[in-house]
């Protein structure tokens, strides 16, 4: 592997700095980026920051599980000079509302919110937000981490001690950014939406942007031509901490089309590496509310255990489903993102693992999500 003078020194040269709440959607934000750009995007935790020469970057604030307050404290200390983007959860989880009414007051920044990912079917309509056909609120409520109330981001906002004005298109965006001033949300349905807000909004400055991993690749500019579709290699080890629904419906999937799954690493798992056979390890099914603490202690688990089947010398590439479970497996150091294997899925490169990584959040994707990466992204 590389050292870290390398990994550091290989990075985008575009000047976009990024924070997102946690370790997927830091390593999401990386991949649009590099998607973008071509060049491999440098991942810090808080409180590190990525090198000084850096062109664009990300933060994981690592504020995910953290109280309101934590959270907006985090944020508030956050520089307000140079191109900002506030990555938040696309189906709206998290502290984001208090993060983003924190650096509104601290830095005194209009803020444009745009809640969107087409990719995966994440939209924006008359201010609610919609996975596919239903509203965010009611995509999430079966997982047991997520307390999300409303569709509505200004409904978040609100909550969070700011009103915020609901932007139906981009005459409303471009009307509003002649005088930019508190916090707008913008409708948008589609990539062509989002790349023509983000337009507007390099012709003004002192604005944060915020939004989902769409909005953050949009605001580095065209793409460069130069991203290449990324294979990952077999065997396939998969690690899901995730209690999401999606993702267990994905794991699901997954074990119909013939991946091995599996809650301890036995001498039947190594066997199934050694055959080449995707093996997936997950928790168990919950029921009822998983507090941070119960999370974070079964993506330890789950890390530890993975790296014996990686030590074995069977895998090829790592995969890694769920926030908390990425941040155990590669912990606080600095990482870089080499793209998107697809979308929302970051190819990541760590000093600290000797296989690729590809991590992804648990909401993403539909139930054939996990299956497709298995059979159709990695070479056979």
């Amino acid at each position: 592997m590389p050292s870290a003078a390398a990994l550091s020194g290989r990075i985008a040269v575009v000047k976009l700095h990024v924070t997102a709440d946690d370790r997927t959607g830091a390593l999401e934000s990386a991949a649009a980026i590099a998607d973008r750009t071509g060049a491999p995007v440098p991942v810090a935790v808080w409180p590190d920051r990525a090198p000084a020469r850096a062109g664009s970057s990300v933060v994981d604030l690592a504020s995910r599980h953290l109280s309101p307050r934590e959270a907006a404290e985090r944020a508030a200390s956050l520089p307000a000079t140079g191109r900002h983007v506030h990555k938040i959860d696309s189906t709206l989880r998290g502290n984001w509302a208090d993060e983003l009414v924190a650096r509104h007051r601290v830095a005194g920044l209009p803020v444009l919110l745009v809640p969107a990912l087409p990719a995966l079917g994440r939209r924006c309509v008359g201010g609610e937000v919609f996975v596919g056909e239903r509203r965010a609120h009611e995509v999430v409520a079966g997982d047991p981490l997520s307390r999300v109330a409303s569709s509505r981001p200004s409904d978040h906002l609100a909550a969070a001690g700011a009103d915020a004005v609901e932007l139906a298109d981009v005459p409303a965006l471009s009307a509003w950014l002649r005088a930019p001033s508190g916090v707008a949300v913008a409708d948008a349905s589609d990539d062509e939406t989002i790349d023509a807000i983000v337009d507007r909004w390099h012709g003004v400055d002192g604005v944060l942007l915020a939004g989902t991993s769409a909005v953050v690749g949009a605001a580095v500019g065209r793409p460069s031509g130069r991203s290449e579709r990324h294979v990952v290699q077999p065997p396939t080890l998969v690690v899901c901490g995730s209690v999401h629904p999606v993702a267990r419906e994905q794991v699901a999937a997954a074990a119909a089309r013939g991946a091995t799954i599996a809650e301890h690493v036995d001498a039947d798992v190594l066997a199934a590496m050694a055959a080449g056979t995707p093996v997936v390890l997950c928790s168990p099914p919950v029921a009822g509310p998983v507090t941070a603490e119960q999370a974070a202690r079964t993506a330890a688990r789950l890390v530890h255990e993975a790296a014996s089947v990686i030590e074995s010398g069977h895998v090829g590439t790592l995969v890694v489903i769920g926030g908390d479970t990425a941040a155990a497996l590669l912990g606080d150091a600095l990482v870089v993102v080499h793209g998107s294997v697809r979308p929302g899925t970051a190819l990541v490169e760590s000093l600290v693992v000797d296989v690729p990584v590809i991590t992804r959040a648990g909401a993403f994707g539909g139930a054939d999500a996990l299956v497709d990466l298995l059979w159709a992204t990695v070479a056979r």
